[in-house]
């Protein structure tokens, strides 16, 4: 079947028209060696031989649906229950924006409101937005507001801060003038003698991960201690479906509180979309990025959602606008919402402690194998980090049997070579574990 392009006649009545003999033509202004490429593209085929031809070729990838998966380090493999998508692709939703008119988008701007409160529930905090890009934007917008409020130059960042969000947030202070340092670990927690020498009247913030990159749980009321005596604002970035077990950000009374929230309701798909969790106590409302959803009356006493802070710079003078998050990651933070409030506060309190029991299960299980070594004696909630004598050729073989075994390590330095970092979530039974730790057993004979 051979695909016959249309719209040819138009085309060439097009190029008459500019007075131009060919496509060709019509490109002069590239660089010859830009044009002159053989991009070795394939004749046209129909939807159906596409469709076919794709499905064939996402037949070649590992999955969750086929593969047992203990994959973690910032993105998890939780159940999703179908009403999820269900809902989220409801054409009112699924093809939605955002609400410049406030009073045509109810029902977006209720979810919204629903979402910001389910979330300062859940992180102890007073305020939270419409929802950021992802973690790692959410953690470095924080950033960017302490540095706002505080008027100072510098920011301390934990070693032990995922090395990802690292970057972004290096990237978005890049050419700012502002300075950032890392204070050390130990045994993989965060060095709180080291966070002492290095705060100063110049330290703007200091931002921790807890639980951390290693998964290890950090001390926060010790390191919250040290930050609060000192002039620095306290940024903590949390797993929210950690916070069905764990104290929240704001038990500690942390100032600027984030997270990644794929956990509520978000499929892996690869990386993303993603979803960022952004919350402030209430004095630095005006300081924070995206919008804020609010719940009032009109005149006739109806209930109603009006945007109650918006940051874009369109709206207030441009010198007190801040990031401008406004396209529709608000489809996520849907999802989010409608799987929260699926789950409810028992449903969510048995899905983190099931995803704690499962990784501890799992770690204890893995005590005494032949060419495996636990690194840390460190409290941690879902993941942990392993060392595994010839770690690629165990990882191969294992994937071979159907296991997705974890994240390796040394992508992120030589010093984690070997490394392996197993996640695990409530959808680990004790059976798939059993014989997880039977094949590893095997495998690493």
């Amino acid at each position: 079947m051979k695909y016959i392009p249309s719209g040819k006649k138009e085309f060439e009545d097009m190029l008459k028209g500019l007075g131009i003999k060919s496509f060709d033509e019509l490109i002069t202004h590239i660089p010859e060696q830009m044009r002159d490429r053989d991009l070795q593209i394939e004749e046209g085929i129909s939807e159906f031989e596409l469709m076919k031809k794709a499905k064939l070729i996402a037949g070649k990838n590992k999955n969750t649906a086929n593969n047992i998966s203990f994959m973690g380090c910032g993105i998890y493999d939780h159940y999703i229950p179908p009403a999820v998508r269900h809902i989220a692709l409801r054409p009112e939703f699924y093809t939605a924006y955002t609400p410049y008119q406030a009073e045509v988008s109810q029902g977006t701007l209720q979810v919204i409101y629903e979402f910001q409160s389910m979330i300062c529930e859940l992180y102890d905090m007073d305020i939270s937005n419409a929802s950021m890009y992802d973690g790692a934007s959410s953690t470095a917008e924080a950033c960017h507001m302490a540095i706002g409020i505080q008027k100072k130059k510098s920011i301390l960042l934990s070693d032990m801060l995922h090395p990802s969000i690292k970057a972004v947030i290096g990237t978005y202070l890049k050419g700012m003038d502002i300075q950032y340092d890392t204070v050390s670990s130990i045994n993989g927690l965060t060095d709180i003698l080291d966070l002492k020498n290095k705060l100063t009247d110049n330290t703007a913030a200091f931002v921790i991960q807890t639980p951390n990159f290693l998964g290890c749980l950090e001390d926060m009321a010790g390191i919250a201690e040290i930050v609060k005596n000192s002039s620095a604002m306290l940024i903590v970035n949390q797993n929210p479906m950690s916070l069905g077990l764990l104290k929240p950000p704001g038990f500690y009374d942390a100032d600027i509180a984030v997270g990644e929230a794929q956990t509520l309701g978000i499929q892996q798909a690869f990386g993303g979309p993603l979803i960022g969790v952004f919350t402030a106590k209430k004095q630095y409302a005006r300081s924070m990025p995206g919008r804020i959803i609010g719940k009032t009356v009109d005149i006739k006493n109806r209930e109603g959602y009006v945007m109650t802070l918006q940051t874009r710079e369109q709206h207030i003078r441009r010198e007190k606008a801040t990031s401008n998050i406004c396209t529709n990651e608000g489809l996520c933070l849907l999802m989010s919402t409608v799987y929260m409030e699926l789950l409810g506060r028992e449903g969510f309190y048995t899905v983190s402690r099931d995803s704690a029991a499962a990784a501890h299960y799992l770690q204890t299980s893995m005590n005494g194998i032949s060419g495996i070594e636990m690194i840390y004696n460190n409290e941690f909630y879902n993941e942990f980090p392993v060392k595994i004598k010839n770690l690629n050729t165990v990882y191969e073989d294992m994937k071979k049997l159907g296991y997705l075994m974890g994240v390796k390590m040394h992508q992120f330095g030589d010093k984690y070579k070997d490394v392996i970092l197993l996640a695990a979530t409530e959808k680990r039974s004790r059976q798939e574990i059993d014989k997880f730790i039977m094949d590893l057993k095997g495998v690493c004979k």
